[in-house]
């Protein structure tokens, strides 16, 4: 600094320095100068700070009070106002649409998961064709479904607002999970109760000590589930193993050392066996409207119900190579009756009126019907070309069935050109025919829809049902009937089982052919080793 400088040269000299030093500071210039030369420094340096600067100016420029919050919140209520007018610019182009449409008034329901997850599919792929969804493309979908615009309107704004934010896309219903949460309920608890308490609703929750509406919530949520219990016969080690000798003699010996062992064709198995038909049924269930009357059916006595047994014989229907049935195994059906007199006089019928009348099965009457009727009709409706073949009449060891080495049954077969064979089945298995299996229940079903008035109808009814009885079904009993045999081989001789189900109808729908069942080499070998 140059001490004998005049001030006002000193001031000249001093901005040439200042210009070439830059933050030189001058503490010979006046307050008013400093702030026109610091304003010129500012503009050159930019952040330089001005330490003479006043506060009250610097509050005019900056607000120290401002959250970054209150702006973020502010900016987010716009957009929600936007939002909400734009929905209530569509609800009102969707109510214009609607009634030009008239469609004002659809039928109000709750849509489906799958029904609105299809509302949300179609109006995205029109909107990537199109570029924007029209009002009129939402009447259209809400017109294919029935459902109101405004629900497909929410249900597309809904799907927007998770596109928006990079959610993923669930337009399903929360109906499902609205309202109170559920009591805790132990379950468990049921598995400790004794079975004679859980035939009923009311039972059990009385034994849970819980309100009987709760546990039916339970059963409709599936979270119980209701079986039906049949007795079945008692089973000693000598059945069973009886029972799995009879199903060992079922196999086939030509594929029984093969990886895939089957049964016999059985198509020289004559299945026999007697059944009651009751000309009406104590207790019946019928459908009805809500405001039809309910049928009064009275009886003087129910055990006065009329009844009938019938002796039934079938065999496994047979198709040739083109598939079609030549034999439809339907042999016979035979009423256990006899034609009498009437002894008395009766508002039903005068004395002396033919009638029929039931009569007791015994061993003589079962030789008679087997002489008389089943054996005349397997040589008669037996398929030509099985003559060499041993026919098997399999039966039940019902006390009345007559024995295989009984004499008037083999003086009939030897006046026969069949080689015909009786054929007894395990004990204690009724299961092993395929009579009580299937066909009896089969037939029984179709003969309730009749309505006899006396036996003589029972008859007619019975057979007439049994002639157009469909002989395919009767086929895929047979099939049922193999399945049933591995079964029993699975439980070692027992019948703790469930009935096995072979989609029998799904396979014939899809043109697969049955031929028989199979079963595994492990199972054959197990069941020998027994």
């Amino acid at each position: 600094m140059d001490l004998n400088l005049i001030p006002e040269e000193e001031d000249e000299a001093q901005q040439e320095e200042q210009a070439h030093q830059g933050d030189a500071i001058d503490l010979n210039l006046i307050p008013e100068e400093e702030d026109e030369a610091q304003q010129e420094e500012q503009a050159h340096q930019g952040d330089a700070i001005d330490l003479n600067l006043i506060p009250e100016e610097e509050d005019e420029d900056i607000e120290l009070n401002w959250f970054p919050e209150e702006e973020e919140a502010q900016d987010a209520q716009e957009d929600a106002e936007v939002q909400e007018a734009q929905e209530a610019q569509e609800d009102a182009e969707v109510q214009e649409a609607q009634e030009a449409d008239g469609h004002g008034n659809p039928r109000g329901k709750d849509m489906t998961d799958k029904e609105r997850h299809g509302v949300y599919f179609s109006l995205r792929v029109i909107e990537l064709r199109d570029g924007q969804v029209h009002v009129y493309d939402k009447v259209r979908i809400a017109t294919m479904l029935n459902v109101n615009l405004r629900t497909v309107t929410r249900i597309w704004n809904l799907a927007k607002r998770q596109l928006a934010t990079g959610q993923e896309v669930d337009v399903s219903s929360k109906k499902n999970k609205s309202g109170r949460k559920r009591k805790g309920l132990d379950l468990s608890r049921i598995a400790t109760i004794p079975l004679n308490n859980r035939s009923r609703i009311r039972s059990l929750a009385r034994c849970l000590g819980v309100p009987r509406s709760t546990l039916h919530d339970r059963f409709q949520l599936q979270e119980l589930k209701r079986i039906t219990s049949t007795i079945k016969p008692t089973l000693k080690p000598q059945n069973k193993i009886a029972r799995l000798k009879f199903c060992l003699s079922m196999m086939d010996e030509r594929w029984i050392s093969s990886p895939w062992p089957r049964f016999k064709p059985m198509t020289n198995m004559v299945h026999i066996d007697e059944k009651w038909y009751d000309m009406t049924r104590v207790k019946s269930s019928y459908y009805v409207l809500p405001g039809e009357e309910e049928p009064n059916r009275t009886m003087h006595n129910t055990h006065s119900i009329g009844k009938v047994m019938f002796l039934t014989a079938v065999a496994k229907p047979r198709y040739n190579e083109d598939g079609e049935m030549t034999f439809d195994g339907k042999l016979g059906i035979w009423p256990f009756v006899v034609q009498t007199e009437a002894q008395r006089t009766s508002q039903n019928r005068d004395r002396g009126t033919i009638e029929l009348k039931p009569v007791k099965v015994t061993r003589p009457m079962c030789r008679d019907y087997l002489i008389n009727k089943v054996i005349p009709t397997i040589q008669e409706k037996w398929p030509d070309g099985d003559e060499d073949t041993t026919i098997f009449i399999q039966q039940d060891n019902a006390t009345p069935h007559v024995l295989p080495n009984d004499a008037g049954f083999l003086e009939a077969v030897a006046q026969t050109d069949l080689d015909i064979r009786l054929l007894q089945q395990p004990p204690n298995s009724p299961e092993l025919s395929v009579l009580d299996l299937c066909f009896h229940c089969s037939l029984q079903s179709l003969t309730d829809c009749r309505a006899p008035m006396n036996i003589q109808e029972l008859v007619h009814g019975v057979e007439e049902e049994f002639e157009n009885y469909n002989a395919h079904k009767l086929f895929k009993s047979f099939m049922t009937l193999q399945a049933v045999m591995v079964e029993v081989m699975k439980d070692q001789g027992g019948n703790n089982y469930k009935m096995p189900h072979l989609h029998k109808e799904c396979l014939q729908n899809a043109g697969e052919e049955i031929i028989g069942v199979y079963c595994s080499p492990e199972l054959i070998t197990d069941t020998k080793a027994i």
